[in-house]
């Protein structure tokens, strides 16, 4: 009698032990896998690029561990154009995989995050110099409805570690929405 309660009770355990290791093979083998995309795709999964934890889309790409850095100025005056430089360092021997199988060089690209108000300034406000600079460089807004989120890329990693931005601060004049004092930038 004890003997066939310990082994009915060993029967539940084991099947209990069974169950719970394929639930936990079957969440892994069918859990979402991380996409490794570029910023220009995520305009069409995503109506908002920073995630519900704060992580902007993009993170999820070859790239995403390495440290970026940015320059701004400052300060800046109302209705005015400044750049913002990405700077994407990373070792020139890494490698991808391309569309023909090949190993080629990585692509780069970047989301920024820009305070409302401010946004992509048109190429009839820059100058010589910055058109240059920005030259093969297709910086777009994010949508039309998010004109202060900019996205680049994929563009050749190797021509480009570092991305120049061309923004235009807005008018407080024309638009009272805009404070200068409480301007936040994300990348």
């Amino acid at each position: 009698m004890i003997n066939s309660i310990i082994l009915i009770d060993f029967t539940r355990k084991l099947k209990n032990f069974l169950l719970a290791s394929l639930t936990i093979i079957s969440m892994i083998s069918f859990a979402p896998h991380i996409s490794h995309a570029y910023p220009i795709f995520a305009q069409t999964a995503y109506d908002n690029p920073r995630e519900a934890t704060g992580r902007i889309v993009c993170a999820n790409c070859h790239l995403a561990q390495k440290a970026v850095e940015i320059e701004v100025p400052k300060s800046v005056l109302p209705n005015t154009v400044f750049t913002a430089s990405v700077k994407i360092p990373y070792p020139e021997s890494s490698k991808q995989i391309l569309a023909n199988g090949k190993q080629g060089g990585l692509n780069v690209g970047a989301v920024l995050i820009l305070p409302e108000g401010f946004k992509l300034a048109p190429k009839s406000r820059l100058s010589e110099t910055l058109l240059e600079e920005t030259k093969g460089v297709p910086i777009s807004p994010y949508s039309g409805s998010k004109s202060n989120i900019l996205v680049v890329g994929p563009i050749p990693g190797d021509k480009h570690q570092e991305i120049v931005f061309p923004i235009l601060s807005p008018d407080p004049s024309k638009d009272k929405t805009v404070f200068f004092l409480l301007s936040i930038l994300s990348m």
